[in-house]
């Protein structure tokens, strides 16, 4: 009687808990589905009992999840991993969030037999929450927060990812660096809200002049750098001085007042010299330097 009242006492608590618990066996059978009652979370697995895996999931998946089974069952330690699933491709009611949801699984192996099997108990919890908020911690970590570009972090991050594209097959790759010239007089002169409003449509400028897959960053400052996958240093010389023009030509307009602004630009490229990304940028960065010195409102090669 007391076995039967603990028993009947561990079936009501699985029917409380919201994230599903299963019992998979060694052939991807799942021998008891538990739980799982939260339905903004899950889609209800009750109809999985008795049912194989490979018969209401993909292939793919099927394959993954069983090599994860066979390997907890053969290190007899708990096993957890995190798997994107599309569900809708799940052969079970969609009563559930639906779409693609990330997940956290928790398995661990059965010392004895189960109804003859072995097997694994298999904790599924859904994550994909965490996962969104951690993408826009990370989007935040890489974004500068006045211009909504990248931030230098991230700039030096992918263009190093460029120059082993260059290094491994030689696809061009070019820099341009650019700062806003005598920037701080418009800071002294309009105030830093004018300064600001500045950065945000210069950035819109040069956004309507690059590809959408070109990376523009702010470096510092009013400094930007901008890297082009497959743009030569000509055209990127050409692009630059495009650029150059149109925002000398530009109507700055903050409260009403009327700011003209000039930039002065630096263009590099990879060459089969640069073994890292501060050759690249030292080069860009030099050049820059020269426009400045020879009277700002150009464009320099280096």
């Amino acid at each position: 009687m007391e076995n039967a009242d603990l028993s009947e006492l561990y079936v009501n608590l699985f029917k409380t808990i919201p994230d599903p618990f299963f019992i998979v066996s060694e052939s991807g059978t799942y021998l008891e589905v538990l739980g799982g009652i939260e339905r903004t979370l899950y889609d209800d697995a009750s109809s999985l009992k008795g049912r194989n895996i490979y018969d209401f999931s993909e292939k793919s998946f099927a394959d993954f999840f069983m090599d994860q089974v066979r390997k907890t069952l053969e290190t007899g330690m708990l096993n957890c991993f995190e798997y994107q699933l599309e569900t809708r491709k799940v052969d079970i009611p969609t009563n559930g969030p639906g779409g693609l949801q990330w997940f956290e699984a928790r398995l661990y192996p059965l010392a004895n037999l189960y109804h003859g099997q072995r097997a694994v108990t298999a904790m599924i919890i859904n994550i994909s929450e965490r996962k969104t908020m951690q993408q826009r911690l990370r989007d935040l970590s890489y974004m500068d927060p006045l211009t909504c570009v990248a931030n230098r972090r991230f700039f030096l991050e992918h263009l190093g990812e460029e120059l082993e594209s260059f290094l491994s097959d030689q696809t061009p790759v070019s820099v341009m660096i650019l700062d806003i010239d005598h920037f701080k007089l418009v800071n002294d002169t309009y105030g830093h809200l004018a300064g600001d409003q500045v950065l945000k449509d210069l950035v819109l400028i040069a956004k309507s002049i690059l590809r959408k897959r070109d990376i523009i960053a702010r470096f510092g400052g009013d400094e930007f750098i901008i890297s082009m996958v497959g743009v030569d240093i000509s055209h990127a010389q050409q692009l630059a001085d495009q650029l150059r023009e149109r925002v000398k030509q530009y109507d700055f307009y903050v409260e009403g007042i009327h700011i003209k602004v000039t930039i002065s630009i630096g263009v590099s490229n990879a060459c089969q010299y640069d073994t890292d990304i501060s050759s690249i940028i030292s080069k860009a960065d030099k050049a820059l330097y020269q426009a400045k010195e020879l009277g700002r409102d150009q464009v320099r090669r280096g």
